[in-house]
This record gives C-alpha cells, structure tokens and sequence, in this order.
C-alpha cells in the first residue's frame, strides 16, 4: 500500500511501513499461527470453499490449503499490501487472494462453506468510532454467503467475564533492558507508569472522548502499585502490556468489543447453530505475559482469574427447519410427585447403592440401560491419517450445572457456558457381549451415512471408565478401517457422500458425520477446541497401533528439572500384576436402603429453539448431578524427572463401579477430585489440589501445568468437566508418599491395559507433551 493508498483509507491507522516492517509484524504473528489452526481446523470442512477474513501475511491460509487440499481457500484483505505480500510468500493451486472490506458484501450467496475471522473484527470496530454496526454487517454477510451445513468461525478478543470494577496490581520496576541498547519511551516505562499512561491516552467505546477513570491506591507490597479500575479497561491494558514496538497502533484499537453473550446472540439470530463458544488462555501468553507480571482482585481483594487471551466461538448455518439453541427446567427424580400428577416416564438412569464390606460406607452410582460401543472410522488420504466423528451432536445436558438455583450451580472453572454441541465418536448402547464386524457394520448404518461395506477391518480399541466415581459405565471402543473403491471417493481421496447422520434424538437433527485430520484433532484438544474426550483417546490409540507419530504437543510446555533418582522405582509390570490380583469383594448390596446423599438425580425438560427464540421441538432427558460438590472435576498426574526417565505417580482404587463390571473392584488411577462448589476459577482450584495431594498422598508439588483443554467424560449422563493437570513433585516427597510412581514410557506402552479414562487422557497428554514430535 503507498502512501497515498493508505491516507484515503480508513483503516490507514493500520499500515506500519515497508515491506520490512510488515515482515517484522508477521513473524511475530506467525508464532501463534499453529495454535490459531488447531483451533478452527476441528470445525472446518475438508473440501469446498473457504474464505480466510483479513488473512494478513496468507501464513494461516497457507496452513488451512496445505491440511486440506480439496478445500478452495480464499484469503481476504483490506490491505492491498498484505495480499501483495501473501501473494509472494504463500503459493499453492487450491490457495488465491482477494481484496475486499469484509463489512461489505464480498462472496455471492451460497457460495462458501466455511469462513474464518481470526483477529479481525475489533479492526471494523475500531476504525469505525468504535460502532458494531460493521461487524454485525460483517457476520450477516458471511451468514448469507454460506450453504446450509457451513461452518463461521471467530476467534478474536471478548469482554471479560466478572465484577465491573477490579483491583490490579502491577510492578514499579523498570523492565529489563534489551541486550543491544538501553530502553527508551513506551520501553523504558514500568508496568505502573505504563498503565497511567495507557490511561490517558487510550479511547474505546466506553471512554471514547476522554481518558479511562482508574483510582491509585495505597500500595498493598514494595515494589507493586495498586489501582482500582473496571475490569474491561484492565483486561485491554494487559493484553497489549508487552507490544511496546507497535504501541501507538495498538492503542488505536479496542480489543473487547462483544461479550460470550452477544457473540453468541449474534450468531443464532442470522440463523447459526453455536457449536462451540470458549474463552481461551494462550499457554504461552500466560506463562510468559501473565504470571507474576500482574495481580487481579475483586474489591473484596479475592483473587480472580486471568482474563481470556483470546475467544472462539464456532457457528454452523442450519436448515430452516432445524434449531439453534437450546433452554433448560430442571426437576429432580428423587422427590415423591403429588398424588394428583400424571405419570411420569421411568427414569432413563438407575441409581443403585453399594456399602463397602469393612467401613460401611455405602457410595451411590447411577447406570444407562445399555453399555456403550465408541466407533472410531478412520482411514488413510493423501498421506493423513483420517478419524471419522460426530460434528454437531446435541448434547444439552452440558449445560444443566450452571442451570441450577442459587448455591446448587456450579459454572465451568473457566467461565464458558456450554453450548450444547460436541464433536465425539460414532457410538451407540448395545447388550451384546461379541461386538463383531457385523455389529460395527449395523451400528454404522443406524448412527452415520458411512456405508457399512467400506469397513475392511474391526479391530478392539481400549475399554475404558468414563468416570467411575460416580457412574458404573464401561465404554469398549473399535477401530474400525475404511477402504473404499475408487468410485465412492472424490478427487481428494474422501467419501463422496460423508454428511448428515440419520437423526435418533428427539432433536431436529443428529449433526454431520465428517472427517477430521488426526493430528488437528490432537491439537485441538491441547488448546481447548475439542471437548469430548472418547474421540481424543482412540486417537491416541490409534497412533499407537499405526506406529506413527502424534505431531508436535502445542499446548502448555511442561519443562520438568532433573532431580535425584528414585532408590527403588516400581516397574509397570509388577504394579499391573498387583492390579490383577484376585481379591475378596470390597463391596455388598447395604443391608438397608439409607437414602443416598452424593447424587441427585434429575429431570431436564430440554426446550430447543429456532433462531428467533421460538419452540421447535421437546425432550425429557435425566442426568446425575453431585448434591454437594461441584460438577467440575481436576485430574492429577504427579510427575517427576530423575536421571532413570520421567515417573508418575498412581493410585489404586477399590471402586463399585469397577467391581460390576469386572468382578473386582481394583482400578489403576491418577488422583481426581470433584471441587467444592467454594471453589471457583482455575487458579484456585490448582492452589486446592496441590494442597490435597500434601494432604491425601505427602506429595509436595513444585509447580503445576494445565495439560489441554477441558474434556466432558460422559455427556450424555452428566454435565461432569474435568480439567487434567501435571503436577511436578518434590522427589524426597514421592520416596515416602502412598502413591506408586512408575516410568511414564513403560506406562504408555501398556496404554491399552489402564481402564481410568481420566488416567489415559492424563498419560497420554503428558507424555505428548515431553517427547519430541516425531516419536511415535
């Protein structure tokens, strides 16, 4: 762009030189590009057209082209000069660019079948008096572009979530000077003086004629200053804190411009069906950005979590006649109806009690009629391995935590309500003990548009508890590999008629059955995208059984210091043996019928709505809450580095669950708590944990690290969250704790013997994440 391109027009503020400088700002854009793609690539179709909104330097869509090559992409942008450098940088056959406004109408109607706006939106507000007009211009523009089962993507900032106002804390040092020459301007200031400075001279659509009102404060530490501030203009200044080269254009622009709400508001009155809307934590923002380099309270001086780095919220264009959203009344099975009710259906969950032979303590569980087969198509194109899933699937109940009354709810640790639709395997009940090909082959006909003639071969997967504390649920799952004639694949190598699967719910549709790239699946989860765990495990596995490897980890970097060996560590064989020891039953019918007190069971009258709010169809689904804690869960692996390998520790567990499936109740485990409901946040529910394991196992941790994203065990039964975390811990600590720490290596060879689903996401996260990314 010249300069005389650039001052007609309005979004001018943006340009930042010569080629140079944009080269400079696209390798520090580039460096997030592979979590940006993680992110969206879960969602995206595999083919078609697919326009890559204010694409910049085409890295990203470079990315996208070269995952999918049967996939069009176009790449879009206000800037002249960014297409003339995308253009020189990023070529290939299915890739070409396009200049355009995305708040005008770019893209005929119809014509796409996937838009992605990654960073883009709070641009068209910014240099546009702050209005949403064009963004709500923009998102209806790209609605109408696309063809019904399309998909919309944002991943952009967000208004946070908490209190209005918040206390922040920030350093009055001067910051560390760069190695080649002394700081001087916006770098030479501290965090403190900065954010005054920030605050004078930064406009948004809160404050857009005059600076933002902040309050100094007695300071509260030496060498910390605290100020009293909303929480939105605290959140801006610690997103852009560290982009001191480009500060002035940065402080141009208003990052939070919508909140969760409106996005998704926004996207269901255009006629989207929310798929997915997270706020997400960039792991190495936050390791790097946010760690010790502020302190964020309430006004009652609590602490809060770190506001979201980013946020994505997926939408899919629904047929006229299906709906959008879902609404919630929730009424509890447990209570006697009055005499005068009408009947009511039996409860789809059975509750069963089961007292424990020696202390008499009597645990609840609660069962489906039927166990549960997981599917796994998968099949080889164009050098990728492929898994087949479930896109789109309702799954309502996610939600129903947060539906509860007053003291009763329990929200996500992380803030993010649930949407309602999960990506997850191909699955169904079935009774019979021999699942064969056959049976694969009947359940591929019910459950997807996959014709049963393509499974060359069946092969057993993991068996696996989804969540044995509380419910007696076994999954078996099955690779199951497609092989199709030439006829039935399309240029690219996939199913020509891969799409919409027959609809068994009670809602307007089942969602789509769709390929997705493995190792994008992978990804996904590590940064949040990916919420069912079933479909991420047999991947794993599958890996496993193919001998190839998993890719590169890109969630948070877990660095482990090299400590003193164990003296005597315990082999996996010796600790499987012990496992499989016969052992008496550690758990009877009770003797009488105490009512139960850590389950409630519940009725949920599921209301699923068109895009304008108005009833579309009716369902009565149960589910099993907890009566005191929470519904959010935190998986612990301890985790230690030695010269002898990396060691975690284990429990085992005599769990009822357990013992009706197999007779005895031994199950090899990784520590797991569900929170109290007092516990609220990420932050303080690693601080809680920690201290359990000193408490319950005489472990100190070190430091903690989140491994991925959140994971749903068993949606379909339960709105139960889990959050997998490694905890690095003091080697003198694991000599005399109770847990049995055993070489990560060997534990992830005998993947397919461990049972605990929440052990085998833990295992196998973690060992992704410390090998290289060629190890298979």
């Amino acid at each position: 762009m010249s300069d005389s391109e650039a001052s007609s027009g309005r979004y001018v503020q943006q340009h930042r030189g010569t080629n140079d400088d944009y080269s400079a700002y696209y390798a520090g854009m580039d460096q997030s590009m592979q979590q940006k793609v993680a992110l969206t690539t879960a969602y995206f179709p595999t083919r078609g057209t697919l326009a890559d909104m204010g694409c910049g330097s085409g890295s990203g869509s470079f990315d996208l082209a070269c995952l999918y090559p049967g996939l069009q992409v176009v790449g879009v942008d206000v800037a002249q000069a960014s297409i003339a450098y995308a253009a020189a940088h990023y070529q290939r056959a299915n890739l070409s660019y396009r200049l355009g406004d995305i708040a005008q109408p770019i893209f005929p109607p119809d014509s796409l079948d996937g838009v992605l706006n990654s960073s883009v939106f709070h641009h068209l507000t910014s240099f546009n008096d702050f209005s949403l007009a064009p963004v709500h211009a923009a998102l209806a523009h790209q609605a109408q572009a696309l063809r019904d089962g399309g998909t919309l993507i944002i991943r952009d900032f967000v208004i946070p979530r908490g209190p209005h106002e918040v206390l922040l804390d920030l350093p009055i040092a001067r910051p560390t000077a760069p190695p080649d020459a002394a700081p001087t301007g916006v770098h030479a200031l501290p965090s403190a003086q900065l954010f005054e400075h920030f605050c004078a001279t930064w406009r948004s659509s809160v404050n857009p004629q005059g600076p933002v009102p902040f309050h100094a404060l007695l300071d509260t530490r030496p060498g910390w200053r605290r100020y009293r501030v909303s929480l939105r203009a605290a959140t801006e200044f610690i997103l852009r804190k560290d982009y001191r080269t480009d500060w002035e254009a940065e402080c141009k622009e208003e990052y939070t411009y919508l909140s969760q709400d409106g996005f998704e508001a926004a996207l269901r009155s255009l006629g989207l069906r929310v798929v997915i809307s997270q706020e997400l934590h960039n792991p190495w923002i936050v390791e790097n950005r946010f760690l010790g380099q502020f302190f964020l309270y309430d006004l009652h001086e609590q602490p809060l979590p770190f506001p979201p780095t980013n946020y994505l919220i997926v939408g899919e264009k629904v047929r006229r006649h299906e709906g959008v959203s879902f609404s919630m009344a929730l009424s509890s099975l447990d209570d006697s109806l009055p005499h005068n009710a009408p009947p009511s259906p039996p409860p789809f969950l059975q509750r069963s009690l089961h007292e424990h032979v020696q202390t008499g303590q009597v645990l609840e569980l609660v069962e489906r009629p039927h166990p549960v087969v997981d599917l796994i198509p998968w099949m080889r194109a164009r050098g990728q391995i492929l898994v087949f899933g479930r896109k789109g699937f309702p799954r309502p109940l996610i939600a129903a935590a947060a539906q509860q009354p007053g003291d009763l709810a329990s929200p996500n640790l992380d803030g993010a309500e649930a949407a309602g639709y999960l990506t997850e395997p191909v699955s169904a009940m079935s009774a019979h003990p021999v699942f064969d090909l056959a049976a694969a082959q009947a359940v591929l006909r019910r459950r997807s548009d996959l014709q049963a003639q393509w499974v060359a071969d069946c092969q057993p997967g993991l068996a696996y508890f989804t969540s044995p504390g509380g419910l007696n649920e076994r999954v078996r799952s099955y690779l199951l590999e497609l092989a199709l004639p030439p006829g039935d694949l399309d240029p690219d190598g996939l199913p020509e008629q891969a799409g919409d699967a027959p609809n068994h719910t009670p809602f307007s549709s089942a969602g789509t059955v769709r390929p997705i790239v493995a190792r994008q699946l992978l990804r996904a989860a590590q940064v949040g995208g990916l919420l069912d765990a079933r479909l991420e495990l047999n991947t794993y596995h599958l890996f496993a059984r193919l001998g190839e490897s998993c890719g590169p980890w890109i969630g948070t970097a877990v660095l482990l210091r090299e400590q003193p060996p164990l003296p005597t560590p315990l082999s996996v064989e010796d600790l499987f043996a012990h496992c499989a020891q016969p052992v008496p039953a550690s758990y009877r019918p009770p003797s009488a019928a105490p009512p139960g007190n850590f389950l409630r069971l519940l009725r949920a009258h599921i209301v699923e709505k068109t895009p304008h709010g108005q009833p579309l169809r009716h369902a009565d689904l149960d589910l099993a809450l907890p009566a005191k804690l929470s519904c959010n869960t935190v998986s612990v692996l301890p985790v230690l580095r030695t010269p002898q390998g990396d060691f975690v520790g284990l429990e085992l567990r005599d769990l009822p669950a357990v013992q009706a499936q197999r007779g005895q109740g031994r199950l090899l485990t990784c520590p797991a708590w569900r929170l109290p409901r007092t516990v609220r946040g990420l932050e303080p529910a690693e601080a809680w944990l920690c201290q359990q394991l000193l408490v319950m196992f005489r472990l100190r941790a070190l430091r903690t690290f989140r491994l991925g994203g959140k994971y749903y065990p068993a949606a379909g039964a339960t709105p139960e969250v889990v959050y997998p975390l490694a905890v690095e811990v003091d080697v003198k600590s694991a000599q005399h704790s109770t847990l049995s720490f055993v070489s990560l290596d060997a534990l992830i060879a005998q993947r397919s013997q461990l049972e605990d689903g929440h052990l085998l996401i833990a295992a196998s996260r973690l060992w992704h994440a410390l090998r290289p990314p060629s190890a298979p």
